[in-house]
């Protein structure tokens, strides 16, 4: 298959992704009401915010590994996918039973209450199937594969959480039967796996391997678990300021704010080899209109993005939900504000990435999520109403935004002299 053809197809999986999720958030308003709705919303938050702990940036290592040396040694290409499956299998070894064992505990820094401890065992079943659903992406991935990786997606992200709202009433059983089902059908994928690798040499090499992994990946945990962390704290510090139906809708905004920057990350994809090609080229010049063609229409589409939830917010959230959740357009009103300094880092960060070999992009990060912790966490403890928190998340993406533009004004600048 084409290397172009791939790529249409993966963005056509991506979009029906994005459409099921969206499909999702309306089968649960319908079938949960508006506190399981919300329950439903924060527990996806939490999924995301635990993930990196786990994944240890291994997502992007095992295909990066697997594709390195798949063309010379394919025992090489296995024992590096081998290698990652087992350090994300003890990483679940170890989080998984400190979740159950401390999980009143947890119930209540999440949920922001001790009753919500019944929900942290069906969470952790969905984490252990959404790792074994991404280690098998990444197995496709890093084989190029993607037709059968993209099947998996459409399967297990897009049409696995449609059916189950046909199963199950409540959000503890829709999590369960879908963690349940996402664990089944990622153990058969990874079994058909396991039966065509090669495991030639692999008891003297899994040591070197999982260094070499672990050397990759380990550096890159920081400013995964840092993006993870500022999408997701607004969520966790409105459930403790505020409740839980609250927080739900702080953690539906999240979500239709990162559905929204998906819409833009395929025009990262293309420009980061674009942009890099152009930097070993020194055609900087060219960079520079390029990126403030790209630039541009990023932001004019949030912009505009922003104006239209401004205007009809109350109407599309009535047609998309239901009149029980008009209430919470509020909270989206001001959550799509960070959608323009958003847009400036999806499609910016690319950009930095092929100039710099530093990790600018994760200092960014940690110096917004810095602010937002201070702040946030100030509100948090002094009881201040919610949407105090999420001006302050607001004004942590703004500082992400202007960050990132600093620093691709800088590699002109550097450039040009």
């Amino acid at each position: 298959m084409l290397l172009k053809n791939k790529y249409v197809i993966t963005f056509a999986t991506e979009f029906i992704v994005l459409i099921s999720s969206l499909l999702v958030y309306k089968l649960a308003a319908i079938v949960l009401g508006n506190t399981g709705f919300s329950e439903y919303a924060l527990s996806r938050r939490i999924l995301s915010f635990i993930q990196p702990v786990i994944l240890m940036g291994l997502t992007v290592g095992i295909p990066r590994y697997m594709g390195y040396h798949s063309t010379a040694s394919k025992e090489k290409s296995d024992i590096y996918f081998i290698n990652g499956a087992i350090i994300m299998f003890l990483a679940l070894l170890v989080i998984f039973p400190i979740f159950l064992f401390f999980k009143k505990e947890i119930s209540f820094l999440l949920f922001a209450s001790s009753d919500y401890s019944h929900f942290i065992f069906p969470i952790n079943l969905l984490l252990i199937g959404t790792i074994g659903h991404l280690l098998c992406y990444s197995y496709f991935r890093g084989s190029l594969l993607m037709v059968k990786a993209n099947v998996l997606q459409i399967v297990n992200i897009a049409i696995l959480p449609l059916l189950v709202f046909g199963f199950a009433k409540d959000t503890v059983k829709v999590l369960m039967l879908l963690g349940g089902a996402r664990c089944f059908i990622s153990l058969a994928f990874l079994y058909i796996i396991f039966r065509q690798l090669t495991f030639i040499n692999l008891r003297k090499n899994i040591v070197p391997y999982a260094k070499e992994l672990l050397h990759y990946g380990i550096p890159r945990v920081p400013g995964d678990f840092g993006w993870a962390a500022l999408l997701s704290l607004v969520a966790f510090f409105t459930a403790h300021s505020s409740g839980v139906t609250e927080a739900g809708h702080v953690a539906f905004g999240i979500s239709l704010l990162v559905a929204g920057g998906s819409l833009l990350s395929p025009i990262g994809i293309v420009l980061l080899p674009h942009a890099s090609r152009m930097v070993a080229k020194l055609q900087i010049p060219e960079l520079r209109v390029f990126v403030k063609h790209i630039l541009s229409i990023s932001v004019l589409l949030a912009v505009l993005g922003v104006i239209i939830l401004e205007l009809f917010g109350n109407r599309i959230i009535e047609l998309y939900l239901g009149d029980s959740f008009v209430g919470m357009t509020f909270t989206l009103k001001i959550l799509i504000i960070a959608s323009i300094p958003y847009a400036i880092f999806v499609t910016m960060v690319n950009v930095i990435d092929s100039y710099y070999i530093k990790a600018m992009n994760t200092k960014n990060i940690l110096i917004s999520l810095s602010f937002f912790l201070l702040y946030g966490g100030l509100t948090t403890m002094i009881r201040g109403s919610y949407p105090y928190l999420i001006i302050e998340f607001v004004s942590a993406f703004i500082i992400l935004g202007l960050l990132t533009l600093r620093d691709v004004k800088k590699i002109f600048e550097h450039s040009s002299v």
